[in-house]
């Protein structure tokens, strides 16, 4: 029986598009295996003590005298480690408008936990603030690291292990913490919806950093995750003194 030629070109071409297709499985399937695991690696969780939890504050003690030139936002880059914790101190401190405070003026500028603990956040999440001031204190300890990586390096670099696996150990404690914050405890009447997302947005940046996203030169995604995390506590004691809704 005689094959037309038209057959054995559509022959010829069913085979190649199978061969093709073949092929591009293989391939694909290759590329995959080629790609580096963005799984994380199987750290020993470290749950920081109470005493750690402040690693970059430069004023000890809970009070503080406002001196010549300075601003909530100076005492809270010094006390706190950023400047946005500002806002904190405001609440806290109840101060209405900042630009009127006076040098001379004496802030309490307690820990951060205590802060949580007296506004009443504590009484209804007490796992949830250690975890996100664990995971808090943890990212402190390495920002200076990463400042300095991303200024020598031009933004190409390897992070070094440590610092990955403190990023990666924060970023799981503010899982923990945000899931826990979504489930309506008693006495509360909503979820600290502000509060969450921020802390979100923490988590995401960390985990960014810990896989090498280094894009930003100027290193804004380093700052807005300590900054995410003034705002987070800066809406937990908003929340609380509404009355958790």
């Amino acid at each position: 029986m005689k094959i037309s030629r038209w057959s054995v070109i559509l022959l010829c071409g069913l085979t190649a598009f199978v061969i093709a297709t073949i092929l591009i499985i293989v391939l694909r399937q290759r590329s995959i295996q080629l790609q580096p695991s963005r799984e994380a690696k199987s750290y020993p969780h470290t749950h920081l003590q109470s005493s750690e939890w402040e690693p970059k504050s430069k004023i000890s003690g809970s009070e503080y005298k406002l001196g010549n030139g300075e601003t909530l936002a100076s005492v809270a880059r010094a006390r706190y480690g950023h400047q946005k914790y500002s806002s904190v101190i405001k609440l806290y401190n109840h101060i209405q408008d900042e630009t009127a405070v006076k040098a001379g003026t004496a802030l309490r500028v307690p820990d951060m936990a205590i802060i949580l603990h007296e506004e009443g956040v504590t009484n209804v999440a007490p796992g949830e603030v250690e975890l996100i001031l664990c995971a808090r204190a943890k990212y402190d300890k390495v920002v200076d690291e990463l400042w300095r990586l991303r200024t020598q390096s031009g933004g190409t670099y390897a992070l070094p292990e440590h610092i990955q696996q403190e990023l990666l150990q924060a970023a799981n404690d503010l899982q923990q913490a945000t899931e826990g914050l979504e489930k309506v405890q008693p006495g509360v009447n909503n979820a600290p919806s502000r509060t969450i997302g921020q802390l979100e947005q923490s988590m995401g940046g960390m985990r960014n950093l810990a896989w090498g996203d280094h894009s930003d030169p100027n290193g804004y995604d380093i700052d807005m995750v300590q900054q995410r995390y003034a705002l987070a506590l800066t809406y937990a004691i908003i929340w609380a003194r509404e009355g958790f809704k």
